[in-house]
């Protein structure tokens, strides 16, 4: 590893961390959804390993946050940001962490949880 670089590892992993942390996944749901083992993306997670290019993407996209923040790639006279930017208004930590766990519903729960927010939504068409 570059010298420069020696810090990239811990940098990343506790970006990571901190992304997971603000939209209340588990470590978990984060390896399910983005396809690694749950110990390999502890060990990112832990700054022991770096993620391939195309499961970084894949988080990035998970996590709503962007690549240059978690490889802190900025000026070197500008600090860190002291937290990954929002998500995109529309697409606040609770829509995604729903939809999250609507993806893992077997179709039958899916069907009777698409029934019951029909129900909450609407309740005077009974």
């Amino acid at each position: 590893m570059h010298p420069k670089d020696e810090k990239l590892q811990p940098r990343l992993g506790a970006a990571l961390r901190m992304a997971r942390m603000r939209l209340e996944l588990t470590q978990e749901q984060v390896a399910k959804a983005v396809g690694f083992v749950p110990t390999v993306y502890g060990r990112i997670e832990r700054g022991d390993m770096v993620p391939s290019t195309p499961k970084l993407k894949a988080l990035c996209l998970l996590l709503g946050v962007s690549a240059d923040v978690l490889l802190a790639v900025q000026p070197p006279e500008e600090p860190l940001p002291p937290e990954p930017p929002a998500p995109p208004p529309g697409d606040s930590p609770e829509l995604r962490r729903l939809a999250m766990i609507l993806r893992e519903l077997p179709p039958d729960r899916f069907r009777l949880f698409r029934v019951a927010l029909q129900t909450i939504a609407n309740p005077d068409k009974e």
